[in-house]
């Protein structure tokens, strides 16, 4: 490999932390640690030999070596500071920029060798939360098989029948949380889609939005159903949720359920370029204020409205923009969720979510899927 001019470059690791960025801007991924540099335009890889072949399939974009090329040691083969000192060092580099999660190890490797190490700002490449057409057409994807796997979920709920004991059963089997998550799981794997954190959360379980659920679900309880997975192939995410029940409502159940809805509409329609995140938080905020529905903490546990209203999805299922009290303005072509709810105990957790395109006059759906309560 021919040295560089540059005498400094961006270090990421492709493993951890930094691996979704190397993945944004190399295209590569692997399941062991390697080193990615870039120095201006140019981009490198450092990978085992076991991995070099799916490297290079990358093309003239990215140079490609392994440590052979380089005649590393043993001992450097197992120590990534040692292979990124060498690797700078063949391509001319003293300084070494590198992200705020690098290993700590590897910097002071790096410094050990007399290199220069500054940590760069987060976000590493800040164009990120700006999807690219190619992003978007696999972040659509991702979202049309979440919703797929979220109408086989509410389609299994709805053909439960109810038990004398007001408990749901599927072909004379109570229906668990655990059942639902697995028909869910099924249905992903099937269009090469994964998620580890479904939610399935069903009465007073579902005022923990972060509550996985559990145990046998029950009819006249409202169930939050939050399906989040990954694309095997690209590595992008999709994220819905839906709330519904099972049987008759509540007066309460059925008031709280439309007040979310309301404002989920509501925060929509506000979602524009130039708008900020936090601007649509606060439409949000306003509908439950007007409603009544108020948030705080009743015995030390928080209720009402308890989260942001959105984030960013992209290579990350967490990741800018913000849409929250600090959310400054968006941009077209970023792609962000909106998911009010409100969580009351001994009422129920009522969460609705959709995956949103911004454009220079609004939103645009990345998939459909309808909005039932009442199954």
């Amino acid at each position: 490999m021919k040295s560089k001019k540059s005498t400094s470059a961006l270090l990421l690791i492709g493993a951890g932390a930094d691996a979704v960025d190397v993945r944004y801007a190399s295209g590569f991924s692997a399941p062991d640690p390697f080193l990615y540099v870039q120095t201006g335009d140019e981009k490198c890889l450092l990978v085992s030999p076991l991995e070099i072949g799916r490297a290079l399939k990358l093309g003239p974009s990215v140079t490609c070596a392994t440590p052979d090329d380089y005649g590393m040691s043993q001992k450097a083969r197992r120590d990534l500071g040692r292979q990124a000192a060498v690797f700078l060092a063949a391509l001319g580099c003293n300084n070494a920029l590198v992200s705020p999660r690098c290993p700590i190890g590897v910097v002071r490797r790096l410094e050990k060798k007399g290199l220069n190490v500054k940590v760069v700002k987060d976000p590493v490449f800040a164009e990120r939360s700006v999807k690219t057409p190619k992003e978007i057409r696999a972040l659509r994807q991702a979202q049309r098989a979440t919703a797929d796997a979220m109408k086989a979920a509410v389609a299994l709920i709805a053909a439960a029948e109810i038990g004398k004991d007001g408990g749901l059963k599927v072909d004379g089997a109570p229906l668990t949380s655990e059942r639902v998550r697995h028909a869910v799981c099924v249905r992903l794997l099937e269009k090469q889609f994964h998620a580890e954190e479904i939610i399935i959360a069903g009465g007073d379980q579902g005022t923990d939005p972060h509550e996985r659920g559990h145990g046998p679900l029950r009819a006249g309880e409202m169930i939050v159903l939050d399906i989040f997975p990954r694309s095997e192939t690209t590595g992008y995410w999709g994220d819905m949720t839906r709330t519904v029940i099972r049987g008759r409502p509540t007066p309460e159940q059925r008031r709280q359920y439309r007040t979310v809805l309301a404002a989920q509409k509501a925060a929509l329609a506000r979602v524009a370029a130039g708008v900020t995140g936090a601007e649509i938080h606060q439409a949000v905020c306003d509908v439950f204020a007007e409603a009544g529905y108020e948030t705080g903490r009743v015995d030390g546990v928080p209720q009402g409205f308890i989260h942001s209203t959105g984030h960013g999805v992209g290579l990350e299922i967490h990741e800018a923009p913000s849409v929250s009290p600090a959310g400054g303005p968006l941009a077209a072509g970023q792609v962000i969720t909106i998911e009010p709810g409100l969580y009351y105990p001994g009422v129920g957790g009522v969460r609705i979510e959709d995956t949103v395109l911004v454009t220079e006059t609004g939103c645009t759906l990345l998939a459909t899927c309808p909005k039932r309560f009442m199954l």
